[in-house]
């Protein structure tokens, strides 16, 4: 199998002051009405919110999955390829839905066996199964590993 093996990229990528539409030819699991979204930057770096635009209460808490396991690795078959239009690792990013809890004592939960990988040059999306079976559908997420930026946006870009 001739796949992407994705194991140094990083959402950092992914601009961190502008939304960025994503097209889902495959609907994210569960939603099937929803294929249209963007990808807008959260309070936090590495993370993001993913908004319908069909249905704009849909809403997911997207994070950089490399930032809590730098280990973290995804191949992408041929058919997840072609429909991302794909060709090398750098052409995709791939980010984890996280859960937020329902009470104070519940941790954040990220879903990193089922990420969601987005070719940000294509502006298409596509939720894969990782192929990795040790990796969980509910891990542990703390979100003090993911900055806060300034004013709730993108940190100011500095010279140096």
């Amino acid at each position: 199998m001739n796949s992407i093996a994705m194991d140094a990229v990083s959402a950092h990528a992914v601009p961190d002051d502008v939304a960025i539409d994503v097209q889902f030819p495959m609907p994210l699991w569960g939603i099937p009405h929803a294929r249209t979204y963007a990808l807008r930057p959260a309070s936090r770096e590495g993370v993001w919110w993913l908004q319908s635009h069909e249905e704009p209460v849909t809403t997911f808490v997207l994070a950089d999955p490399f930032v809590v396991e730098p280990s973290y690795a995804i191949d992408l078959g041929e058919k997840e390829k072609a429909s991302l239009r794909a060709t090398s690792a750098d052409d995709v990013i791939a980010l984890v839905i996280l859960t937020l809890p329902a009470g104070p004592v519940q941790p954040v939960t990220g879903n990193f066996r089922a990420p969601v990988v987005i070719n940000l040059r294509a502006g298409l999306g596509l939720q894969v199964v990782n192929r990795d079976e040790s990796q969980h559908l509910t891990r542990p997420v703390s979100l003090g590993a993911y900055p806060l930026r300034h004013d709730g946006m993108a940190a100011p870009a500095t010279d140096g």
